[in-house]
């Protein structure tokens, strides 16, 4: 049946293939780099032209066969933190006591910093420089999703091993194996508090775990999977808090406060196990396996299938996606069980994804600007700190939103004018060089080629009006001239 199903799957990939424009033609090519990666470069763009449209998707597709450059892989292996377990994590910035002073919590949190700083790194590096660049929009799109608040409690430590062990592995796979792997995240049940969800008739009702919580529970529902719109009621929303009960952090008196943050736990004495109804189907009480019903359950949903797929066109296609995309995507979806390859590759071979208005027509978020500026420019960066507090600036701090529904993804919350004087600046600053340390400590980083300002103009295909590559080219200051480009209309948009 599975190869049944991979076969069609490529039947169809073939035949939409041949109706993909052609690799020749510059602006399509920067259409497709503009939507799958963080942005183009000479580079990709000769690449996509080498091989052609079809197969660079293919590859996009599969980042397993892209291997990071040595010089990449040399940046990250500097970064120690982003490659430690939770336990060892926890066991090192974790505060030992709940009850600090707070010149003792300002001496945790300093100290707690450098996860933060050397998470922020490694997500920078790799937007920047990596090959599998669909790969690594996905990783910040479904982190936004799944969004989880840094400086949520002890977050600040488990937040990174978030991002690596539940969220990377997943962002192609299955939709449900993600799910499960962000519900059994010590960092999703710290953020929305189902660690405290206990059935308050339990033995184990005391202190904070004394009653339901429905964080979790109505998150999972409206955010992660149905929408809000999804069908489900309040009655759902609690008897899924009920099921979710006594799923949370390691427990137990030999476990030292490091255990008990770095692993999640299914704890019986605080658990529901009365019978329930959910989503119109009985669910018995069976304790752990009551939580793998409901995610079945939910992961299978038609409003699932259709909220997923308007997300992702959403963030690649347009910000009100066609009805008749997100029901191709949302078919695909059920028909393989939530494969989100798949899903992707009906949305990138659809006639909707290539159509000239859905072309040039998102206006970059801070990160996605930011990145792709460096990488038009070839700029060299050797201070992540300061790159980050310029997208910090431009109002998009990583892994600091602090609502659980993440940062938005559409162009009104990012179009304004102090949006687009910010932009002035950071392409002020990109020209002039502002990434790079005082001193050489970190000259071993990645040292990408500074690029022209012809090949950058070039590499805007045809996309730059005549009003623009006029004020360019009337420039009187040659370094006046790249900072135009990376501030005109027709790059803030993607």
């Amino acid at each position: 049946m599975r190869n049944l199903l991979l076969a069609s799957c490529l039947s169809v990939l073939l035949f939409n293939a041949e109706s993909l424009p052609a690799a020749e033609d510059p602006n399509q090519v920067l259409h497709l780099l503009n939507r799958i990666t963080y942005g183009p470069t000479p580079f990709e763009q000769a690449e996509v032209q080498r091989i052609g449209m079809s197969a660079y998707i293919e590859q996009q597709l599969h980042p397993e066969n892209i291997p990071d450059s040595q010089q990449l892989q040399q940046a990250l292996a500097a970064l120690s933190t982003t490659r430690e377990s939770l336990y060892e994590l926890s066991q090192q910035y974790l505060p030992p006591e709940e009850n600090l002073s707070p010149d003792e919590k300002k001496a945790a949190r300093q100290k707690a910093k450098i996860v933060v700083d050397e998470m922020r790194e490694a997500k920078l590096l790799r937007a920047i420089y990596s090959q599998a660049q669909l790969q690594e929009l996905m990783v910040d799109f479904w982190f936004n999703h799944f969004n989880v608040f840094v400086d949520k409690g002890p977050d600040r430590i488990l937040i990174g091993t978030y991002e690596r062990d539940a969220i990377r592995p997943h962002t192609m796979g299955k939709f449900r194996d993600l799910l499960e792997a962000v519900s059994h995240h010590p960092a999703m049940l710290v953020y929305l508090d189902n660690y405290l969800n206990t059935d308050p008739n339990s033995m184990a009702a005391r202190g904070k775990k004394n009653g339901i919580n429905e964080n979790y529970a109505r998150e999972i529902m409206e955010l992660h999977t149905m929408g809000v719109n999804g069908g489900y009621t309040q009655a759902d929303v609690t008897t899924l808090a009920h099921i979710l009960t006594g799923l949370g952090l390691g427990y137990g008196p030999r476990k030292d406060r490091a255990e008990k943050f770095s692993e999640v736990a299914f704890d019986p004495k605080r658990h529901d196990f009365s019978s329930k109804e959910f989503l119109n189907t009985p669910v018995y009480g069976r304790g752990e396996q009551e939580i793998e019903q409901a995610l079945d359950m939910i992961a299978n949903q038609p409003a699932t299938a259709h909220y997923i797929s308007y997300k992702i066109a959403q963030y690649f296609v347009t910000d009100n996606p066609p009805e008749t995309l997100v029901k191709a995507m949302a078919d695909t979806f059920t028909r393989t069980g939530g494969d989100i390859r798949s899903v992707l590759s009906t949305m990138l071979y659809s006639k909707e994804f290539w159509d000239p208005k859905n072309t040039n027509n998102k206006f970059k978020s801070p990160l996605r600007y930011a990145v792709s500026a460096i990488r038009l420019s070839g700029a060299p960066v050797y201070d992540m700190d300061v790159l980050h507090q310029h997208i910090q600036q431009m109002g998009e701090p990583l892994y600091a939103c602090l609502t659980p529904d993440g940062y938005a993804n559409v162009n009104d919350i990012w179009l304004n004018s102090d949006a687009l004087l910010k932009r002035i600046d950071f392409a002020r600053v990109t020209v002039n060089g502002k990434f790079l340390k005082k001193d050489d400590s970190r000259q071993s980083s990645v040292k990408p080629t500074e690029v022209s300002l012809p090949s950058m103009i070039s590499a805007m295909g045809g996309l730059l009006s005549a009003n623009t590559q006029k004020t360019i080219n009337n420039a009187e200051q040659p370094k006046i001239k790249p900072i135009l480009l990376l501030s005109s209309p027709e790059f803030v948009y993607y």
